[in-house]
């Protein structure tokens, strides 16, 4: 069963242009994520999409990290995804969001071998995690029998029936990049948070800096308001 880490990203962003290439001590974003999803050892493949913006700024990063590329439909995830499973013969995917650059190998981990005992059949998703910490992962399956077209919401018709992977790390943090004050709380996260590469290191660290994790908590409903906008 080949599995591998379909990492979404792309260029441009409504709500913060260019905010995948945001530089934390001269790394973009998008490198420290990487470096960080490189641990759990599954092959990785960018899905970006098919737009010259993409080619000339998310393509270069792929090859210095030396991880797939794949280009495809600009609105279309679940098309995106299922055109670069079939042609990098793909059977299971580990969805990773571009904007949660502080996603943590534990919990890919935990999810990967979740997926083994079910024996790749079933989809998965954990609960229980900080906004922007939480993974979902799924059969090749899933994306051809995928009746959605979009590009907000696209995951819940994926992970129809999935098994869920339950945490006890709840908290009201936002820890995914779409505002300015989201890029200051995770920017102080992995500065100064020494054990950033585990979720309970993080979220300790919140609870002891409420001052951080307070930036962006204004951003909420704004967010949800948007989220649902966009899927009317």
């Amino acid at each position: 069963m080949n599995t591998a880490i379909f990492l979404t990203t792309r260029y441009a962003s409504t709500r913060l242009l260019g905010k995948h290439l945001m530089e934390i001590n001269g790394e973009t974003v998008t490198d420290i994520l990487l470096k960080r999803l490189k641990r759990t050892k599954i092959p990785i493949y960018m899905t970006c999409p098919d737009t010259l913006q993409d080619l000339l700024y998310m393509k270069p990063i792929s090859r210095r990290n030396e991880v797939g590329f794949f280009m495809g439909e600009k609105e279309n995830i679940i098309k995106r995804h299922l055109d670069a499973a079939r042609e990098n013969n793909i059977d299971f995917i580990v969805n990773q969001d571009g904007d949660d650059f502080l996603t943590t190998c534990e919990t890919i981990n935990a999810v990967y071998y979740q997926a083994k005992c079910l024996r790749f059949k079933k989809a998965i998703r954990t609960e229980g995690l900080p906004f922007g910490m939480n993974v979902i992962a799924y059969p090749r399956e899933n994306l051809e029998n995928a009746d959605f077209s979009g590009d907000t919401g696209w995951g819940v018709h994926v992970t129809k029936d999935a098994y869920v992977l339950k945490f006890n790390y709840e908290r009201p943090y936002r820890l995914s990049c779409d505002y300015p004050e989201d890029m200051e709380v995770m920017k102080d996260v992995y500065l100064n948070c020494k054990r950033n590469e585990f979720v309970g290191g993080i979220v300790k660290y919140l609870d002891k800096h409420p001052e951080t994790a307070n930036l962006n908590l204004g951003r909420e409903e704004e967010y949800w308001e948007k989220i649902k906008e966009a899927q009317k």
